[in-house]
């Protein structure tokens, strides 16, 4: 009778359960090495947190800080300012910047000047009020507030025509829209863009600067409403000649403003090489030499002619050969020098012939 081998448990078929062990057993270890990968990763993000937080929290000390300091340096800002309800916390960031806003808002801009009743500065004038109505809105909520601003700010003219206008209605009875209109037509001037052209057209620079100069040119080229081309024809037209011979050897630039920066610049140091010039002109030369008149220098023998001295007698012969054996001055009869060289008789003949005249013989003309 065949009996039956033992079956080997490691050549049977795993069952089920084994199976499911083995996977599971699998999943864990590979989870346990994905944890072990992800650790330094995890670890790196709680120091960026813990890093933010920090952070964050210097952050919110700074910003009470800097609350602290202009609630100390700026009261005055906080006192319109309603006090926080005792339920809610003020968040510091929220009140640092309404603390900036009302002292950017409380800066005090200069009044304008007051109004005459020009009609060149009327346009001038509401610019500077309308100034004032944008930055400091809460005082001029009211039409009447604006009104009485403007008013407050006229004279001369200006004053007689809003005194005969509004004496009799101390609240003005118009709003401040109908305000502006009437005083527009009182004295705005309205802009003529044809008296514009023709003055853009008359523009010279003349003696001034290009700085100078340009300044008044915006100005009407503004009022003028030209194209860029034609404002450029102008303004190179009204150049002097000497900075248009500059300007024909460059490229022409493309803008009006690129154009008047170039002129600029070109204008600048022709005015700087022209005071260059004329301070180096304006350095004194040395004084010319006054010409006078010299003997020849020649030597002094026994065969020349005895010297006539000024005022006196002619040399005797013992005299005279005395001073030529002392080789005196036959002139003067002092030693170092000889008749040719003696400097009483050159400023004898200096003296007594002035510059230019025709010299004795044997004298020559230095200079």
């Amino acid at each position: 009778r065949l009996t039956k081998p033992p079956e080997d448990p490691e050549s049977s078929p795993p069952s089920f359960g084994g199976i499911l062990s083995r996977l599971l057993g699998s999943q864990h270890s590979c989870s346990s090495l994905a944890l072990h990968d992800q650790k330094p990763l995890i670890q790196n993000r709680e120091a960026a947190l813990q890093e933010l937080g920090n952070r964050q929290t210097e952050t919110n000390n700074r910003l009470a800080e800097l609350t602290s300091f202009l609630r100390s340096h700026f009261p005055q800002t906080f006192t319109s300012e309603s006090a926080p309800r005792p339920s809610q916390s003020p968040d510091p960031a929220s009140g640092v910047q309404v603390q900036i806003q009302s002292t950017s808002s409380d800066c005090q801009l200069p009044n304008p000047s007051r109004f005459d009743g020009d009609p060149r500065k009327c346009r001038g004038f509401l610019m500077q009020c309308n100034i004032q109505f944008n930055h400091s809105p809460h005082r001029f909520v009211l039409d009447s507030a604006k009104i009485s601003y403007i008013i407050a700010h006229l004279s001369d003219r200006a004053l007689d025509w809003a005194e005969a206008k509004f004496s009799s209605s101390p609240e003005y009875g118009c709003s401040f829209a109908e305000f502006l209109t009437e005083f527009k037509q009182a004295f705005n001037q309205e802009t003529d863009k044809s008296l514009s052209s023709r003055a853009l057209l008359k523009m010279k620079q003349g003696q001034r600067s290009v700085v100078d100069f340009s300044i008044d040119f915006r100005i009407q080229a503004a009022a003028s409403g030209w194209n860029t081309p034609a404002l450029k024809s102008a303004y190179l037209d009204a150049l002097n000649d000497s900075l248009k011979d500059k300007l024909a050897t460059l490229d022409e630039p493309g803008s009006l403003e690129d154009l008047i920066k170039l002129s600029i610049r070109i204008d600048n140091r022709i005015r700087a090489r022209a005071k260059e010039r004329s301070s180096r002109s304006a350095v004194p030369r040395s004084l010319p030499v006054p010409c006078y008149s010299v003997p020849a220098e020649r030597e002094q023998g026994p065969s020349d002619p005895e010297p006539m001295q000024i005022g006196q007698a002619r040399l005797t012969p013992e005299e005279r050969q005395r001073r030529m054996r002392a080789k005196l001055c036959l002139y003067c009869g002092e030693a170092g020098h000889f008749v040719a060289d003696c400097p009483i008789l050159l400023k004898a003949r200096v003296q007594s012939c002035p510059p230019g005249s025709p010299t004795p013989f044997g004298e020559q003309t230095v200079c």
